[in-house]
């Protein structure tokens, strides 16, 4: 199957710079309207879990953190995948690994239960709001791919990717 690359970059997660990439898959020149839109709202979840959350940021006049992180989105025959990479603490990649576990094994109705629960159970807590992977897997209904490459003692290189299918 070939794949064309359609976005990529490394670097900080600025909101603007963000918002500009957000632009360009909304304006993408297909027919795939409905994925377009699935794409464009998985794309904003998960980039904001890389400005928010990486463990590599930029501080912005000392007091904006911005995280830093990468992107990648390939287009293929039959869908889009949409990858995010960034750095995060070995013990938050365990947590992480063990939610996309979780949110892969769920079906839609315990899905819809785990997204409500959230929002009630743990407002502002790094890992307790992890809506935007269950928004992923909702939207896409494709299960969350996770990798975890260990840098050193204290932390990995987490990606995460999620496949839109065009139809």
């Amino acid at each position: 199957m070939t794949s064309k690359t359609i976005l990529s970059y490394k670097g900080p997660f600025y909101i603007e710079l963000i918002s500009v990439f957000g632009m360009n898959i909304r304006n993408l020149k297909d027919e795939y309207n409905n994925a377009r839109k699935k794409l464009f709202k998985i794309f904003i979840e998960l980039c904001q879990n890389v400005s928010n959350y990486s463990e590599d940021f930029h501080m912005v006049n000392h007091v904006q953190r911005i995280g830093v992180g990468e992107l990648i989105l390939q287009e293929l025959e039959d869908s889009y995948k949409f990858t995010t990479t960034n750095q995060v603490k070995n013990t938050d990649a365990k947590i992480l690994a063990e939610r996309c576990e979780l949110v892969n094994a769920s079906d839609p109705l315990k899905l819809r239960e785990l997204k409500r629960e959230q929002r009630l159970n743990s407002p502002g807590e790094k890992f307790g709001a992890r809506i935007g992977l269950i928004q992923a897997v909702m939207l896409s209904k494709n299960k969350l791919e996770y990798k975890n490459e260990e840098i050193d003692k204290d932390y990995s290189y987490f990606s995460l990717t999620i496949k839109i299918d065009k139809n």
